[in-house]
């Protein structure tokens, strides 16, 4: 360890008052102008906070860490409150649907009761006839003729039955 190294470390302790200097660290100390420098901004620094802390009030600093204290726990608690009052509304929610009492009531409807129902709007559908919407209508109701192909996968031959195999692998 070099003699500016060894200095550097002891001059916090000297500072303070806990150490003193040695014969060979004055001379150091004496000799050396980056050490010198050194020991200036500490003992600057101290004197710097020796001033500041004289002009503190240690009364009003203790009331406001007191203030901010309690601030901090207030505020704890009211995220606590809020905590509790979510979880108490999510499990009531819970509840709810859990027993069947938020359920609406099932009442049995035609497709084009719920389609109409739904209020989507279909500009291509504007410009139809009665009789060709109701016609359209009534080709939603009934399946398509090839619904048993797809189903199976026939329709598509063997990469339908690989696209049958990937469903079946992704359901379980």
């Amino acid at each position: 360890m070099s003699h500016c190294t060894w200095l550097s470390d002891r001059m916090p302790l000297v500072a303070l008052g806990r150490a003193e200097w040695t014969g060979q660290e004055v001379e150091h100390l004496s000799a050396c102008r980056s050490c010198q420098q050194e020991w200036e901004l500490l003992r600057a620094s101290i004197r710097l906070g020796d001033h500041a802390a004289a002009g503190m009030d240690a009364g009003s600093l203790a009331r406001t860490l007191e203030q901010r204290l309690e601030s901090s726990v207030r505020q704890r608690r009211q995220r606590r409150a809020w905590s509790f009052a979510g979880m108490a509304a999510a499990a009531a929610i819970a509840g709810l649907l859990w027993t069947g009492r938020a359920d609406p009531p099932l009442t049995p409807q035609s497709p084009a009761a719920i389609v109409a129902g739904l209020q989507i709007p279909l500009p291509e559908l504007e410009e139809l006839q009665p009789a060709e919407l109701d016609s359209v209508l009534r080709a939603m109701e009934q399946p398509g003729p090839y619904l048993d192909t797809l189903e199976t996968g026939d329709a598509l031959g063997e990469e339908g039955a690989a696209l049958e195999t990937v469903y079946d692998y992704w359901e379980g």
